[in-house]
């Protein structure tokens, strides 16, 4: 199964000894605020370039856990601000859309961690940060999939109603958790024109753990029956979230039982082939978190089905960060930069 380590390929290893800002403001952000009555306070963010201008908007959905979109770091004898929003996605899009991230239910913008490390053991193993940093009780009583996608909806719901939208196109750009929430939001919410899922799912995300074994015990990592008792394990903690879809006061690899039912009962294929809209996947060939095994199915399917809004591109000995072991010409494009080219070529039309 997935669990919150999944966070820190989105942290910024950067800036030690002098940090940057702590405020949206610092960032080129403006912070806004919806009170629901249902999900709570969702607070959002939008780039401030042009932003009393009308423009296609570009969402980003991130991944999973709960850690703010800053973090001021103190440790021993530095101090680091490592961001969990994607700062080339935003700096390449805040010209041209509106480039909008929401936070996660009861966290604010950014938040402060006191380590005992120093620099080296910082930079040897930053993930160190996921486990010091304590999601709050809202986050734990609110996240799950349903959540994400009805903030993200009643965001969109917001910004048009207040102007900033010049009726073209609405981009949702997620990855890994949020990749796995893009294509729920788009079949929920008709206004939203293209997806991007990088790196998310295609299979239920429940089944990874499961799989996870049996390779295990075919590369011989493991004997047959060790696997079979881990799997049985695996099915026995599977079933007691399904019958416990709601409950927050009991977790599994990091996260509540109902943040693990909801993202275990919709699942992302069966969500993907009801979309007419343009669709846009990258899968990594070598990511132990999101297996390229559930998005090549959805590749296989959509072959299947006949329909021809898939544009399917396979990070070949990529991990989960989408970094590669292989050698990549210098002036191959990131990924950022394929998405948006081919935003840009996709028209706002149906396809079959």
């Amino acid at each position: 199964m997935r669990n919150i380590l999944l966070l820190i390929a989105l942290l910024s290893i950067k800036n030690i000894i002098i940090a940057q800002s702590v405020t949206p403001k610092g960032y080129g952000l403006k912070e806004f605020s919806i009170n629901d009555k249902k999900l709570g306070l969702i607070q959002f963010y939008v780039d401030t370039v042009n932003i009393r201008l009308k423009a296609p908007l570009f969402i980003e959905v991130n991944g999973s856990g709960g850690l703010p979109l800053c973090l001021y770091i103190q440790g021993n004898r530095f101090v680091t601000t490592p961001t969990t929003f994607n700062e080339e996605l935003f700096s390449k899009t805040k010209d041209r859309y509106h480039y909008i991230i929401l936070g996660k239910p009861g966290t604010s913008f950014c938040d402060t961690l006191n380590l005992d490390l120093t620099v080296t053991e910082y930079q040897k193993n930053p993930s160190q940060v996921i486990f010091a940093h304590k999601p709050s009780k809202e986050y734990t009583k609110r996240l799950s999939l349903y959540w994400r996608v009805q903030a993200t909806q009643a965001v969109i719901s917001y910004l048009i109603k207040h102007g900033f939208w010049d009726k073209t196109k609405i981009v949702a750009y997620g990855y890994s958790e949020g990749g796995q929430v893009v294509p729920s939001l788009a079949a929920e919410d008709k206004r939203v024109t293209h997806i991007a899922s990088v790196v998310g799912s295609g299979l239920n995300q429940l089944y990874d753990g499961i799989i996870k074994w049996r390779i295990k015990a075919a590369k011989g990592e493991l004997s047959q029956q060790q696997a079979q008792d881990s799997v049985e394990v695996s099915f026995r903690r599977i079933a007691e979230i399904y019958e416990n879809p709601t409950e927050t006061d009991k977790e599994t690899g990091g996260h509540s039982y109902l943040r693990w039912a909801s993202f275990g009962t919709v699942i992302p294929f069966e969500q993907l082939r009801k979309l007419t809209i343009p669709i846009y996947m990258i899968a990594a060939s070598q990511d132990d978190s999101s297996p390229i095994y559930g998005l090549d199915y959805v590749r296989l399917e959509f072959l299947r089905l006949g329909k021809t809004n898939l544009v399917y591109d396979t990070c070949v000995g990529c991990n989960h960060y989408l970094g590669s072991s292989e050698n990549r010409k210098a002036d191959s494009p990131s990924y950022v930069d394929k998405i948006l080219a081919w935003v840009e070529q996709k028209s706002v039309k149906s396809y079959p």
